[in-house]
């Protein structure tokens, strides 16, 4: 049998045989024995070598080296990356920030900035060794110090960056090494890796804030790219580094291109040739891709999802009578046939996806009019209620389309819902500010990433404002489960709390549009729209 290790070299968390059994005896899939194990710092090779499989055949075609690729996104403004609250704005500084993990697009993490990590038994004390090789593009070496640096700025008591609630378990970083940095935490999080590839999360050099804190203005980094050009609402140019530390790209440049919020005009410039990929598209526009000649459709599954949220301690939705009687008058499974076609899966009110490997299957909640009007006469609401859902077609107009089907829904059962619809730029500086809004949330690894983000007591992006120490504690006990069998069963306790608590709708899970030229290869749709640019190649037409 081929032996496992782990990334440095160093001896096995006791978790691992458990887990090797588990995959021979056909109790754990592939997907869940890697992503396992790689959150334990075994190498991707030797686990798959394990398996039994061999390096995959190589593709027919040699990547091609040169060109510019033209991308059609939004530009929106950006100083500091940990407080980007969206993900266009993570493909941009991608290409020029590393991470020091890198998450696939089967939910496997992988070495990146950090060659390997070691957790300790308890997994409270993580042990990574960086990369010797990584250098800035000021010629500054990367070293642990750039590190302790990102990692204190997300938690100091004044941040303000979503980081600080993904990384509150963690007490201390210190510089173990030349190359060496031990991450001590206050509870067992077997997620961590996974968390150091969210979006908000890439390595700024230690003297990002001596130089402005405004990276466009002083892009030094890590990356295969550099930044020439920021141009908000207009576009984002890249060229390629001949100084980079690691394998280097195979484009010459990228030129990303505002075309502003209407994906249709996004699809004319890429059949006409304009752009060779698209951002994403939503179900409006599927038929139109599908008509077009000369573009390739891209599609998948993911977590991402939209949320109405009821704001806990905000009137009237601190009487838990009417977020359930909100909660019953909607009709999930009309939200999605109505709004998206039906192209998704129905959701049930406790925001994890069954594409997510904790998933359990709890029943949903079941539509129930009559004792939505109930509850409303039972919390002094006979006549009915007047509420306001706020939202800004951040992703399309099939956040709209699914308020309309609630509008609706909700009608039914005596409560009268007026619908503010905001530009998307006018949204995100209040969407965690109002008392009933819509939101979407991307794709994370895990729910319980999810979770620990948006409805853990105090989190920065915890917009309805759930104050529980029961779901607290039970998120607590589900993230420091390492066996992937027993995650969902952890996870249940976790998701009961959240759906009975009915701060939320969260309708439905969509299926994932985009497309791009058929001249672009290497370039891979990833769930939480992570797109790496440093392998994409483009073909002679």
């Amino acid at each position: 049998m081929t032996e496992l290790k782990t990334n440095s070299g160093n001896p096995l968390h006791p978790s691992v045989p458990e887990l090797c059994e588990q995959v021979r005896a056909g109790k754990i899939d592939r997907r869940g024995f890697l992503r396992a194990v790689a959150w334990l710092g075994v190498t991707a090779a030797s686990a798959s070598a394990f398996l039994g499989e061999s390096k995959p055949a190589l593709a027919e075609e040699t990547p091609a080296d040169g060109g510019t690729l033209r991308f059609g996104c939004q530009i929106q403004e950006l100083t500091d990356p940990m407080m980007t609250s969206w993900i266009e704005a993570s493909n941009l500084y991608r290409n020029s920030l590393e991470f020091l993990t890198f998450v696939d697009a089967d939910n496997v993490t992988h070495p990146y900035l950090a060659k390997s990590w070691t957790p300790s038994v308890d997994l409270k004390t993580w042990d990574f060794e960086l990369d010797e090789r990584a250098k800035w593009s000021n010629g500054d070496a990367f070293t642990p110090e750039d590190v302790i640096f990102n990692i204190q700025r997300w938690i100091a008591p004044d941040s303000q960056s979503s980081n600080k609630t993904a990384f509150s378990a963690v007490e201390k970083v210190e510089k173990t090494g030349d190359h060496a940095v031990r991450i001590t935490l206050s509870r067992a999080v077997s997620s961590l890796p996974e968390q150091l590839y969210s979006y908000t999360c890439p390595m700024l050099h230690r003297d990002f804030v001596k130089g402005g804190a405004n990276w466009p203005a002083n892009p030094v980094g890590t990356g295969p790219f550099k930044l020439d050009a920021y141009e908000v609402g207009r576009q984002a140019v890249f060229s390629k580094r001949a100084d980079y530390w690691g394998t280097p790209a195979h484009l010459d440049g990228i030129q990303y291109i505002d075309l502003g919020t209407d994906i249709t005009t996004h699809l004319a410039a890429l059949s006409s040739g304009q752009i060779d990929i698209i951002y994403r598209a939503t179900i409006a526009e599927y038929d139109l891709m599908k008509s077009l000649p000369n573009i390739q459709i891209l599609t998948g599954k993911a977590a991402h999802t939209l949320v109405m949220r009821m704001q806990s301690d905000q009137k009237p939705f601190d009487d838990i009578r009417v977020r359930k009687a909100v909660q019953l008058a909607a009709d999930n499974k009309q939200m999605l046939d109505v709004a998206y076609r039906g192209e998704g899966e129905v959701g049930a009110n406790f925001h994890v996806s069954p594409v997510q490997p904790d998933y359990y299957a709890l029943p949903a909640v079941g539509r129930d009019v009559e004792k939505a009007k109930a509850l409303l006469a039972e919390a002094g609401h006979q006549d009915g209620l007047d509420l306001e859902l706020t939202l800004g077609n951040t992703q399309g107009a099939w956040e709209q389309d699914t308020a309309q089907v609630l509008q609706q829904n909700l009608a039914e059962a005596g409560i009268r819902l007026k619908l503010n619809v905001l530009p998307a730029s006018q949204y995100w500086p209040i969407w965690d500010k109002v008392p009933f809004g819509l939101t979407y949330w991307a794709h994370r690894p895990l729910g319980a990433m999810t979770l620990d983000l948006a409805y853990r007591s105090g989190g920065a992006w915890n917009e309805s404002h759930l104050a529980s120490k029961e779901f607290d504690a039970a998120l607590d006990k589900a993230l420091a489960v390492v066996d992937p069998g027993k995650r969902p069963e952890a996870m249940k306790d976790v998701q009961q709390i959240l759906q009975d608590s009915a701060v939320i709708i969260q309708p439905y899970w969509p299926n994932r549009f985009s497309a791009a030229a058929t001249t672009v290869r290497g370039f891979q749709l990833h769930p939480a729209d992570y797109f790496r640019m440093d392998g994409v190649w483009l073909a002679k037409a």
